[in-house]
């Protein structure tokens, strides 16, 4: 009789704007029940999936499941990177962009399937500093979305997008120097984004050409310009052309150093913190391990 392979599925039931009661019964019923065998637990505090995660890993877990946001899968996998034990993500959060972009979607039982019939990859990770991040970092308007989102209770998109409206509205810009080992230039830009994966969260693609496999970072740079640009720019999200813009300064690099002569906001995979004077992101290729959904025909 083959041994079945254990995986730790840590949920948080905060994540999101949907209740995770059901989780237990949609793994009951999709789950290879032949392949693996499961246990569950739920977060009971910011930084608990780090924690619950470090115990998989100590425990010999084969694979280590994120069922959450974005913030879930960040805990997750920072705990999860450089080790053998693989990162699956069942989507319960609002945004889900790394989700989305390694093609579970926002569809929960889709996520569970992917891990009965999937195919692993080794993905690049990043950091920010001292900050993990998966899918996209970044200085700026999005950064102070972020930092000003977190202190409210509501989740989902509309209190997202109300607090983008506000503070586009009311935004300073940023006087940046920045050095990417090639070259070294300043400016005022609204915000830099820091893409190891190209979707935002809400099917924001913000970053079209990213690559989790490439060892590099894609950087959007968007310049000073009048708000009513911004608002125009919005469109591009929409149909993957924001890299496109007169207003963006793209570019791919292996790492890339950020000083803020001014308060500015940081955010690594949604969540906002107030910047150092000083980042540095930097791409850790091939660093973890993620199932994907396998070929049709695989």
């Amino acid at each position: 009789m083959v041994q079945k392979k254990r995986i730790k599925v840590i949920a948080n039931p905060f994540s999101g704007t949907g209740k995770k009661d059901n989780i237990r019964q949609l793994l009951d019923q999709y789950l290879d029940q032949n392949r693996y065998s499961y246990d569950l637990e739920f977060t009971q505090f910011a930084g608990h999936a780090r924690i619950l995660a470090q115990a998989a890993v100590s425990e010999n877990f084969y694979m280590c499941v994120a069922a959450g946001g974005d913030g879930t899968v960040n805990e997750v996998a920072s705990v999860l990177k450089g080790t053998e034990v693989i990162l699956a993500v069942l989507p319960y959060g609002s945004g889900n962009g790394f989700a989305a972009h390694i093609g579970v979607k926002r569809d929960v039982i889709r996520g569970i399937e992917i891990i009965n019939t999937g195919e692993v990859h080794r993905i690049d990770s990043c950091m920010a500093n001292d900050r993990f991040f998966l899918n996209i970092a970044g200085i700026g308007l999005d950064a102070t979305v972020a930092y000003k989102t977190k202190a409210n209770k509501k989740r989902g998109f509309l209190p997202y997008f109300t607090t983008t409206l506000k503070e586009s509205l009311d935004f300073k810009y940023m006087d940046l120097e920045i050095e990417t080992g090639h070259e070294k230039f300043s400016g005022s830009y609204a915000m830099v984004v820091v893409a190891n994966a190209s979707i935002y969260g809400y099917d924001f693609t913000i970053a079209p050409t990213a690559d989790l496999e490439d060892g590099m970072l894609d950087i959007l740079m968007v310049k000073k310009s009048p708000v009513y640009k911004y608002f125009l720019m919005a469109l591009r999200v929409l149909n993957k052309s924001f890299h496109k813009s007169p207003l963006v300064r793209f570019m791919r690099v292996k790492s890339i150093t950020i000083k803020s002569l001014s308060k500015a906001y940081i955010h690594v995979d949604g969540e906002g913190f107030e910047a150092d004077t000083i980042t540095t992101f930097s791409v850790h290729p091939s660093s973890i391990r993620v199932m994907f959904p396998g070929h049709p025909n695989g």
